[in-house]
């Protein structure tokens, strides 16, 4: 076993043991916004993947829209047409006797 022995700081030396690398406090500042810059970049295309899917949600939403405005003019010229094809078939004085021998309520 060996015995632990007294280190005495003359033996050490005020050498230091650590040392900091070249310019390190000049380029730590630029190295930082370089950082801090690249998490950012990342965000940017977080929220512009988003900001495509809203886009294509809202495309979506008017083209809904659209659709369903064309349907309900269709819809309503067919109601249009329909009356318009059984007033045709029907003369004018059938219709004044309908409404003048049909009871009212």
């Amino acid at each position: 076993m060996k015995k632990n022995k007294k280190i005495l700081l003359e033996e050490i030396g005020k050498e230091l043991p650590f040392s900091v690398p070249l310019n390190y406090f000049e380029d730590f500042a630029s190295q930082f916004d370089d950082r801090i810059g690249l998490k950012s970049n990342n965000n940017k295309k977080h929220n512009k993947t988003w900001m495509y899917m809203a886009a294509m949600f809202m495309g979506v939403l008017m083209m809904s829209q659209v659709f369903f405005t064309v349907y309900n003019n269709n819809e309503t010229k067919n109601v249009e047409n329909y009356e318009l094809y059984v007033l045709s078939q029907v003369d004018e004085t059938s219709l004044i006797d309908y409404y003048v021998e049909t009871p009212k309520k």
